[in-house]
């Protein structure tokens, strides 16, 4: 049996992104995701080999340019802030993530269309419960990834 690759999230992390989404509320909340993965693939992407573990080091909040309770776009400006102090960490952004403020942590039909990168992690919040899960794109729409929320580093 093949090991489903998974995603670790420390605690404080998950918290800073809950309470973004709960300010941000009823708006979606969004940001991008920083981190790294067990091992890079050939393009040097954290996120290039399918059987590799992603830790996620850190979150930076962004403006959501569609200032809407169903929908999110990241502030370009914000996406490339975030590469720039992702270098500085020696880090890479590996993903983005955002708030659903009404409903469960499931992809949306939306998310579905929208997330295209398959070299990106795309983790939604529910602001009600603080629950989270994540998603990378793959051929048959997003796929659901083993999520594990650790301790702090």
């Amino acid at each position: 049996m093949t090991r489903q690759p998974g995603v670790r999230l420390p605690a404080s992390v998950l918290r800073d992104i809950v309470a973004h989404a709960r300010r941000t509320a009823p708006e979606e909340c969004c940001g991008l995701l920083l981190g790294s993965a067990g091992n890079t693939g050939s393009t040097g992407s954290p996120l290039d080999v399918e059987d590799a573990d992603v830790q996620v080091e850190g979150s930076v909040p962004a403006r959501n340019l569609r200032r809407s309770p169903t929908r999110y776009l990241v502030d370009p400006a914000d996406h490339f802030a975030a590469i720039r102090t992702a270098r500085q960490q020696g880090r890479a952004v590996i993903g983005a993530y955002h708030s659903h403020p009404a409903g469960p942590p499931d992809a949306s039909a939306t998310d579905e269309r929208e997330a295209s990168d398959t070299d990106f992690l795309y983790v939604i919040v529910s602001v009600a419960t603080g629950a989270a899960k994540v998603f990378r794109p793959s051929a048959g729409g997003l796929r659901e990834m083993l999520l594990t929320i650790g301790p702090d580093a």
